[in-house]
């Protein structure tokens, strides 16, 4: 046995040593070999660690398998789906309903602010008690969990905001003062509001998570202090309100031995009873697993940010198409060298070798050459997790790449296969052949006489390729064009700055009126095309009283200058607000469309009725993308009402902008200072989607250039195999008389074809689900014939490149020599 083992170790050591002279001996094929697959394992690898980081969440719960969200959604065509529910919901589960081991609440709205003596520190978190701490594993690093919750107006908070409030002291103990802002303890929501919670007792730090989770919070304020809240009229939360399933977050622990479903039958009891059939909107409730929160499906009211299980499902194909492809050129480029090596095995079989012994030394080779791309492939994952990291996208995703010592046991095992599948099909061959044939020449052997399906292949990744290409450039194309779009409002030299109590707006608008640099200021709701939007129903005045579904934005009369806006007909808003000011409205040009007023001046006067309150149209604006920009115009009514402003804008002018930025901070702490001096130049607020376009265009420029890569290697190897195959032939048309480019030609006009066919099917393919994307957008480019044909133009380059080097190599080759090696 020990002695079989020792000839099995020499057997290997010396297939190792044979594969790496092969490898040195044909370096250029080997490179091309190497990096090929290196390429598309690096990709591969960076789809495992998004998947693996998303599917992270909530894995170190201990009882992770029990836990449960209960959700709401809606019934008899109420499409409404949302993660949270009400929360008398989680007390009823508890006292009402055998096998729930323990049910807990984390009710939101609470956010913003901590002030200590001179510190002030920010977060978000949720109001909970003890429960929470029974049904999940959060952990107090301070304090006992058991009463930290427990009075009114006490707080747990994370070390971090510890140590911003408190650097050389303990703090428990202390008490600080909170002001809500409306910060989301995800971090993608920050506020502009200002409400004065009062004094909290901090009980408690809370010890940080082992690992990510799907509740993220800084901060824990007692459950009691939500009613106390009620109670003082600061905040309007029933607690017995089944009606508001949009407020809270109910978490279930079922006892061991108890399943999903046995949730979810109590859940349906209580819909029913909660919820009956009627004339409005009908809720139900329904269980999902603690795990399974970040990798389902968009929802709203989510308490973390990530990718949506249908993207999660995409990358794993995309994984599997992008591998697969990488293999079969490492297979089509094997296949070509064989021929350089067919005599070689051909010697090794008459001298007694195994067609075992074969197949173990190609697939080693294989293997050895699949680990080595493992090496390459992760200085590439290196790379494109520092570009991932710097993309918009991540900042809400946070994707961690934590490396655990299963992800690289996954890695290796990974290379393995892959250098199995990629070498299975030369080392059959070649282990299977006779020695006869071999000497004979490949062409005699039948499985080398038809290669349809790699021609069908490699139209294929051709086709993806320039898919790619198309898309990648519309893509592009598009962010650009977004970029530079006219929205029907100057967007230019405007600085937004978060308001916090509509009171901030007069002293400050006043103090900074008489500076030349500040052209106008305006108050408002919400800057416009920022992707916010309130809606109503609207009635006209009078007898018919015909309704409409308006947006609205509550303005001051500053916006007009401020935005740019151009009035068609009409006058502008009353200059101040106030009840004067309200009985007035402006409207867009759609508006008066919609209500067929007939033409804008005669839809100045006339009156609408919003709910109980009767207000007169007195100008029309000219239509302006208050919207996104993927959606179409709608229309859109400015009101006036001083207790909804959010945002000051105030247009700048002149050179020096940093200067007069600094005077608008220096005034604002000066007029405001119990409100942080907190702003956003509109011009940067709206290249969010230019952004996530740019991000876009970035990921599949990288595909499409792995696709193009892996495409043009499978080429290569199709191309050096028609070489080496037909050299012979060649030589003798030389003898013959043929030209060098007659010879060329000939060699080249099949795959030429082929890249003909490709495009035949691709371009159509392309038009028609890029239109499809370009659809969501009011304004967008066009796909016109000369996008396509530029596209074209640079994958038929490409090809001619790689299939014109090889034919040049054997139409210049000696056919004396090239008849002698035959």
């Amino acid at each position: 046995m020990v002695a079989s083992n020792r000839q099995t170790t020499r057997m290997l050591a010396n297939y190792l040593k044979v594969g790496i002279r092969n490898i040195l001996k044909y370096k250029a094929f080997s490179i091309i070999n190497i990096f090929g697959l290196a390429a598309a394992m690096s990709v591969c690898m960076m789809i495992m660690l998004i998947i693996a980081d998303q599917k992270g969440y909530d894995r170190w719960q201990t009882n992770g398998d029990r836990i449960y969200r209960v959700q709401t959604i809606g019934k008899n065509g109420n499409g409404m789906k949302t993660a949270s529910s009400a929360l008398p919901l989680a007390e009823k589960l508890r006292r009402g309903y055998t096998g729930i081991e323990a049910s807990a609440v984390a009710v939101k709205n609470i956010g913003g602010d901590l002030f200590y003596k001179d510190k002030i520190a920010t977060g978000g978190g949720y109001f909970a008690d003890a429960n929470l701490f029974r049904v999940m594993d959060y952990a107090l690093d301070q304090g006992d969990v058991r009463s930290a919750l427990e009075r009114p107006f006490s707080m747990v908070i994370s070390a971090e905001l510890a140590a911003q409030l408190f650097p050389h002291e303990e703090a428990v103990g202390k008490t600080i003062r909170f002001v809500h802002t409306g910060v989301n303890p995800a971090g993608f929501e920050t506020g502009n509001r200002e409400t004065a919670f009062g004094p909290f007792l901090i009980t408690g730090i809370l010890k940080p998570n082992p690992g990510k989770t799907s509740l993220p919070f800084q901060l824990l304020a007692s459950l009691s202090t939500l009613n106390a809240l009620t109670k003082d009229s600061i905040l309007s939360f029933p607690p017995n309100n089944w009606d508001n399933v949009w407020s809270n977050y109910t978490y279930v622990l079922m006892e061991k031995g108890r399943s999903k479903a046995d949730l979810q039958q109590a859940l349906d009891k209580i819909s029913d009873q909660q919820y009956p059939k009627g004339p409005v909107d009908q809720y139900a409730l329904q269980a999902v697993g603690l795990t399974d929160i970040m990798v389902s499906d968009p929802i709203g009211n989510p308490t973390a940010i990530a990718m949506p299980r249908m993207i999660l499902v995409v990358l794993t194909i995309l994984c599997l198409v992008v591998m697969i492809s990488a293999c079969l050129n490492y297979t089509n480029l094997s296949i070509a060298r064989l021929l350089t090596r067919a005599k070689e095995v051909g010697v090794r079989k008459v001298s007694g070798a195994t067609r075992r012994q074969i197949f173990t030394q190609f697939i080693s080779e294989a293997i050895l050459v699949s680990l080595l791309s493992l090496l390459f492939s992760s200085l590439l994952v290196l790379v494109f997790q520092r570009l991932f990291a710097g993309l918009w996208l991540n900042q809400f995703l946070n994707i961690s790449f934590r490396y655990t010592p299963g992800l690289f046991l996954l890695f290796l095992g990974f290379s393995i296969v892959v250098g199995f599948v990629a070498g299975l099909l030369p080392s059959m061959y070649i282990s299977l052949f006779n020695p006869i044939h071999i000497f004979k020449g490949l062409n005699s052997v039948r499985a080398f006489r038809r290669l349809t399906l790699r021609k069908v292949l490699l139209v294929v990744q051709f086709c993806v390729s320039l898919i790619f290409i198309i898309s990648t450039s519309l893509i592009y194309l598009q962010g650009n064009h977004i970029l530079n779009l006219d929205y029907g409002f100057n967007k230019n030299n405007v600085v937004d700055i978060k308001l916090y109590k509509t009171e901030n707006y007069d002293r400050f608008a006043q103090a900074i009126s008489g500076n030349k640099n500040i052209a106008a200021v305006a108050a408002c709701t919400f800057p416009p095309a920022t992707g916010s939007n309130y809606s109503l129903m609207v009635h006209k005045a009078g007898p018919l009283k015909d309704s409409l579904r308006m947006n609205y934005i509550d303005v001051n009369a500053g916006v007009v200058p401020v935005w740019g806006l151009q009035l068609v007909a009409g006058n502008n808003l009353p200059p101040i607000a106030g009840d004067s000011a309200d009985h007035y409205v402006l409207v867009n040009e759609k508006t008066v469309r919609e209500f067929n007023y007939g033409s804008v001046t005669q839809a100045v006067g006339q009156h609408l009725l919003l709910g109980d309150k009767e207000v007169e149209i007195a100008g029309v604006v000219k239509d302006f993308q208050f919207l996104d920009v993927s959606r179409k115009m709608e229309p859109l009514m400015l009101r006036n009402r001083k207790s909804e402003f959010g945002y000051v804008s105030v247009r700048v002018q002149g050179r020096d902008l940093a200067g007069t930025v600094a005077f608008l901070g220096r005034t604002w702490k000066r007029v405001n200072p119990a409100s942080k001096f907190e702003y956003e130049f509109l011009d940067q607020e709206l290249l969010m989607t230019h952004s996530m376009m740019s991000d876009t265009a970035g990921i599949l420029g990288v595909l499409a250039f792995l696709a193009v890569l892996i495409s043009c290697l499978g080429l290569l190897g199709m191309a050096t195999y028609n070489a080496e195959t037909r050299r012979k032939e060649m030589s003798l048309r030389k003898v013959l008389g043929s030209s060098v480019g007659q010879v060329m030609v000939l060699l080249s006009k099949g795959f030429m074809m082929l890249v003909a066919i490709a495009v035949a099917i691709a371009v159509p393919i392309a038009y028609f689900v890029n239109n499809i994307w370009l659809e969501f957008f009011v304004s967008r480019v066009s796909i016109t014939p000369w996008l396509l044909l530029g596209n074209i133009l640079i994958l038929a380059s490409i090809c001619l490149l790689i299939v014109f080097s090889q034919a040049w190599r054997v139409a210049t080759a000696s056919p004396a020599n090239s008849l002698r090696a035959e």
